[in-house]
């Protein structure tokens, strides 16, 4: 006789994402994600003692990814590269944009951390050298904002045109008119 498979708390998880991404936030459940693993729900049930131990734990790896994509974004303005890097991961990951911003949260995710990690970039350019931390965190909040907009418009298919040569002139062509305008006030 074989031995019995094993499920790490990882591997539950890694199979809750699949269910995620094929299905939204609310297609988790134990029996979806016990189908993904092709085992019973006991593995699930040993892995995450709640249901909402696994949806926090998703939506935490989720928001991981997406600060880490934002992070990696490079480019000559840190702003827009980190509005297209958001911009990418919503067009190519609907479900995973909408399992974070557009599903309710019993724990609220830590939504300053993707927010700071816009903020964070631009004291490492030029162009916003002479604005104080706070007046950069203001700058992101505005930026991100805009960038929330133009990931509704893909989540939604209303913008479907998602080559990164058309997501970013989508980016320059709004955040940059947000961008040059605040650093005009604040200068």
């Amino acid at each position: 006789m074989p031995p019995r498979a094993r499920f790490t708390p990882a591997a539950v998880l890694d199979a809750a994402l699949q269910v995620v991404r094929e299905g939204g936030l609310s297609a988790v459940s134990a029996r979806s994600v016990a189908k993904a693993l092709s085992a019973s729900t006991a593995p699930v049930t040993a892995a995450f003692a709640t249901m909402q131990l696994l949806n926090d734990a998703v939506v935490e790896r989720l928001l991981a990814r997406l600060t880490e994509a934002v992070e990696e974004a490079s480019g000559p303005d840190p702003l827009r590269a980190a509005a297209f890097a958001f911009a990418r991961f919503t067009a190519d990951e609907p479900n995973f944009y909408a399992a974070l911003f557009l599903s309710p949260h019993a724990t609220p995710p830590d939504w300053v951390r993707i927010r700071r990690s816009f903020a964070e970039r631009l004291d490492r350019c030029e162009r916003f050298a002479s604005l104080s931390p706070r007046q950069r965190d203001a700058l992101a909040w505005r930026a991100s904002v805009v960038t929330h907009g133009i990931c509704i418009e893909i989540w939604s298919g209303r913008w479907d045109r998602t080559r990164d040569d058309d997501l970013r002139r989508l980016v320059d062509q709004l955040v940059e008119p947000i961008t040059a305008e605040y650093l005009r006030s604040a200068g």
